[in-house]
């Protein structure tokens, strides 16, 4: 089985108490014995400290790549040579993730989701990770062929229509199937040096230099690469509902203010992890949210109503 280990990444002196919640789910409704926060700055001053320190297998962690990548089992002079060229904390992030699960395996959750149940039956394969709905997935992006890439535009035009409207998230169920899905690394989790994330660290030091600079690069393009080559054995592909049920820009719904929010016009029984993707445009608003802002829109907001249990 997959080690019941949580493992977020942070950069940054601050930690809000909106991303605070993603450890503090895992560890109430997970299922998992560790919570690990590798971090670059020191945070026990934080508000957010005190309860953090409280969960149950709560471990803090300040990021030392070098040791990381060489417990990895790869090239950690290259890797640590690469880590060093990248500037932008969801690009470390996408090496850290791969070298930690490499090194010790466990599942590893961005610091926006919220766990919503137990991550017990996924840690029966040996390697899981999910799909979300999108319009430009890497197959698209690197086609040199001009069809695919006006048919992504058109659906991008349709998504922005139920982006907007008022119930679109809804009313985009009728058509998503239309729309491809591609693997998201927000949810990754595999045994010790499993085939999935040895393959992407290679992935990573095989790219050419100036690609590895590129977004989406070492992230979830080369996720998508890897996993449509195979050679993973025991790796399990979630479909959107288990953890992206809102996808890109149709995520905005989540912060979108409404008359009654229900929690069960957007999860399932299946959804056991909700990615919130505080990266797109809505990300103006993430700083406001802290425990009075959920209190006060809980019934208004889907993501607040999200976040109450933890208010």
């Amino acid at each position: 089985m997959i080690p019941d280990a949580a493992h977020f990444i942070w950069f940054g002196n601050d930690l809000p108490w909106v991303h605070a919640v993603a450890l503090r789910s895992a560890a109430h409704a997970g299922g998992l014995s560790r919570i690990v926060l590798h971090h670059d700055s020191d945070l026990s001053g934080r508000p957010v400290w005190p309860e953090l320190a409280k969960l149950p297998g709560f471990e803090a962690r300040h990021i030392d790549a070098a040791s990381i990548f060489r417990a990895a089992g790869v090239d950690a002079v290259a890797l640590g040579e690469l880590y060093g060229r990248l500037s932008q904390p969801a690009a470390r992030a996408n090496v850290l993730r791969a070298a930690i699960l490499a090194a010790e395996g466990g599942v590893y959750l961005d610091a926006d989701t919220v766990t919503v149940a137990a991550l017990a039956p996924l840690r029966e394969a040996r390697a899981f990770c999910g799909v979300e709905r999108v319009v430009f997935p890497a197959s698209v992006v690197q086609a040199r062929a001009l069809a695919p890439k006006v048919r992504a535009y058109g659906m991008t035009i349709v998504r922005e229509v139920f982006r907007w409207f008022p119930d679109g998230y809804q009313r985009f169920r009728r058509i998503e199937r239309h729309y491809p899905v591609a693997p998201n690394n927000a949810v990754l989790a595999s045994e010790p040096q499993h085939p999935l994330v040895m393959q992407l660290l290679d992935g990573m030091l095989r790219m050419p230099r100036a690609r590895q600079l590129v977004r989406y690069a070492l992230g979830t393009h080369l996720l998508e690469q890897v996993v449509a080559a195979g050679g993973q054995p025991g790796l399990v592909v979630h479909p959107p509902e288990v953890f992206y049920p809102l996808g890109p820009e149709i995520s905005e719904h989540w912060f979108r203010l409404r008359r009654h929010a229900e929690l069960s016009s957007v999860l399932t029984p299946a959804t056991k992890v909700v990615h919130w993707y505080a990266s797109v445009r809505t990300k103006h608003l993430v700083p406001r949210i802290d425990a009075n802002y959920v209190r006060e829109h809980q019934g208004t907001q889907l993501l607040s109503a999200l976040l109450a249990p933890y208010a």
